[in-house]
């Protein structure tokens, strides 16, 4: 498929959309250092059993998934889809440069007893990999500032198919109504599956796309791991103005489900798989076909 490589408007708004919160964050770090891996105290809560039936997104790769499959899995963390994939396929390369988060993935490999999963530790921009049969790249290009590069790259690397998957909402808006507490703005929030499609429409890729039911919102097992991440995410100091501002906040909005601590009126909005082929003229239009299932109320959580 050729693809432009030409900066486009969608791609231009696209990566002003992410400096625009990168300043706001830098200005709310402060002399605050930047940790070497942002994810070091987190990767843990990324790790998910790979044996696992009730994830939408692996059931559906797995639809596509075959014994003789490769699969490369751009920035795949602690491993939530390469190791589903690699029990059903011939073999899966995580590109990840978070060492805390290939750490987990080895270690939830070794548990499972995974052995065909082989690790790159680099940014995707820099990684030198061999193609594969599917490129999957699951919630990494909210923070991806020059976009069509790195997606070229994606349809580039793909024999058969590149799967990107997105939320409606980039997962750091969970913590916006904590930014406007702490910080007193609101959050400019990342980029995501909405500005993400107009983004390969210019590029010349019309994929199908798969919106799949988000279920309930996200939570923390209980109200300190939540501030914990919360101070995190949000460059808080533990004892600080801004970190009693946030605990104020997080206990008045905080509310208790039988899943976990999750804010008060939050709601997940679904999310899409993004696929195309990469062999396909880039005339040829893929399909918008929603998956969400219809499920009886009293199911609901």
């Amino acid at each position: 498929m050729a693809i432009s490589s030409a900066a486009t408007s969608a791609a231009e708004a696209w990566k002003a959309r992410i400096e625009a919160h990168d300043e706001q964050s830098l200005r709310a770090r402060g002399d605050q250092p930047e940790p070497a891996d942002f994810w070091s105290t987190l990767a843990a809560g990324f790790r998910a059993d790979p044996r696992r039936s009730d994830d939408l997104v692996v059931n559906l790769l797995s639809q596509w998934a075959t014994p003789q499959t490769s699969v490369l899995d751009v920035g795949g963390g602690a491993g939530r889809y390469a190791l589903p994939m690699a029990l059903r396929c011939r073999q899966v390369t995580v590109v990840e440069p978070s060492p805390s988060m290939v750490a987990q993935l080895r270690e939830g490999a070794r548990e499972a007893g995974i052995e065909n999963v082989s690790t790159v530790e680099a940014g995707w921009e820099d990684a030198s990999v061999e193609p594969a049969d599917f490129v999957v790249c699951a919630n990494v290009v909210y923070g991806v500032k020059d976009i069509a590069p790195f997606l070229t790259k994606l349809d580039e690397k793909a024999g058969e198919r590149v799967v990107l998957v997105a939320w409606m909402d980039a997962p750091p808006s969970i913590f916006s109504p904590l930014w406007k507490a702490v910080h007193g703005e609101e959050r400019i929030e990342l980029p995501a599956l909405p500005e993400l499609l107009p983004v390969l429409w210019e590029m010349g890729i019309f994929p199908n796309v798969e919106m799949l039911e988000a279920g309930g919102p996200r939570s923390a097992p209980n109200l300190d791991a939540a501030l914990a991440m919360a101070r995190h995410m949000l460059f808080v100091r533990l004892g600080s103005p801004e970190g009693t501002r946030l605990e104020n906040a997080a206990r008045e909005m905080a509310v208790q489900t039988p899943e976990g601590v999750t804010l008060r009126g939050r709601r997940t909005r679904p999310q899409g798989v993004v696929w195309w082929r990469p062999s396909e003229s880039s005339s040829r239009w893929g399909g918008f076909r929603s998956r969400i299932p219809r499920h009886e109320p009293s199911t609901r959580s």
